[in-house]
């Protein structure tokens, strides 16, 4: 596996790379797409990736409309663009790579001699996000889930780089900004938290097409995020957030079934509500509630399951545990 170096990419360069990270079980091989587009004058690196998970798709149709959108001569700097990170997932519709069955969202720093999903985790770090001045990974929910149109950012001390993600997120002028006190480990965020590169992330309504709308968003904010950076020049587009959300937006924390069945949601996405609302209930296949699923505290839905069918252990809810005016 090859290390990619941004800093031999040439100069007045607009180019598709493509790198081999490993091969299936029948031989074929499994490469990654990079839309590169390296201006003549100097300036930092934005790397973009899209597709982390298999079943998210406003995150490469992004990639793909600002590679052919920005132009050599507008650019200071490096725009690479990874259109699908984890290809096996993408190839069968699924958030979680069919071949070994691993979340590349859950697996940084990765492993060079690990499974497929692993290599690719590796590789992205080590050739992308450790390089980079910049990084946004765009993600949308995924089929399962259901999201707002979000930015989202890990909270940092002043005294480090990556305090920086703050000003990214709030220029990204999505619906919702989220400030998130922890992101989980193994994350493309925490990875480029441990090596102090600014970096935010995004989600939007879930579905199993693409939403232009959103689209249309993610590429108005990753823009905003090149005025900010002074990538190109402009004026910010797009209206602010409306809806300022703190609290822990780690998913692998968030309210969880104890069992399976026919599960309903009682409520919205961003809805208040109170401790003990009754979120939603699960079913038997008669019809008979099993459970109620209560909300442990006040709070706002940040994350609800849309998916009827759930087993134990689930996702299906997360609250944002405070919200502000800012």
């Amino acid at each position: 596996m090859k290390i990619l170096n941004i800093n031999k990419i040439k100069i007045n360069t607009k180019d598709v790379f493509t790198q081999q990270i490993s091969k299936t079980a029948g031989g074929s091989p499994i490469n990654l797409t990079l839309l590169v587009i390296k201006g003549k004058k100097k300036g930092p690196v934005l790397v973009v990736s899209g597709g982390v998970h298999g079943d998210e798709y406003e995150g490469p149709l992004t990639i793909m409309n600002l590679y052919k959108e920005l132009q050599i001569e507008d650019i200071y700097g490096t725009f690479i663009g990874l259109v699908v990170a984890n290809v096996p997932a993408f190839e069968s519709g699924t958030r979680c790579s069919p071949i070994d069955g691993l979340n590349l969202a859950r697996i940084f720093p990765g492993n060079i001699n690990g499974s497929i999903t692993e290599k690719i985790a590796f590789w992205m770090g080590e050739s992308l996000i450790k390089q980079a001045d910049y990084y946004i990974d765009l993600h949308s929910s995924g089929s399962d889930m259901e999201m707002p149109q979000m930015c989202g950012y890990v909270i940092r001390d002043k005294t480090n780089k990556a305090f920086f993600s703050k000003k990214m997120a709030e220029v990204f002028n999505a619906k919702v900004t989220w400030a998130h006190g922890d992101s989980g480990e193994g994350r493309t965020l925490s990875f480029a938290r441990d090596h102090d590169i600014p970096s935010i992330y995004t989600e939007c309504p879930a579905s199993r097409n693409v939403a232009l709308e959103d689209t249309v968003a993610y590429l108005r904010g990753v823009k905003n995020v090149m005025k900010l950076t002074n990538m190109i020049k402009g004026e910010y587009e797009g209206q602010p957030s409306k809806i300022y959300l703190k609290g822990d937006g780690n998913t692998d924390k968030s309210i969880k079934a104890t069992t399976s069945g026919f599960f309903i949601p009682n409520v919205e996405i961003l809805e208040y509500v109170k401790k003990n609302t009754v979120l939603g209930k699960i079913m038997d296949l008669t019809g008979e509630v099993i459970v109620e699923i209560k909300s442990p505290v006040d709070g706002i839905i940040g994350l609800r399951r849309l998916l009827p069918t759930v087993n134990s252990g689930d996702n299906i809810f997360l609250l944002a545990d405070k919200i502000s005016d800012e």
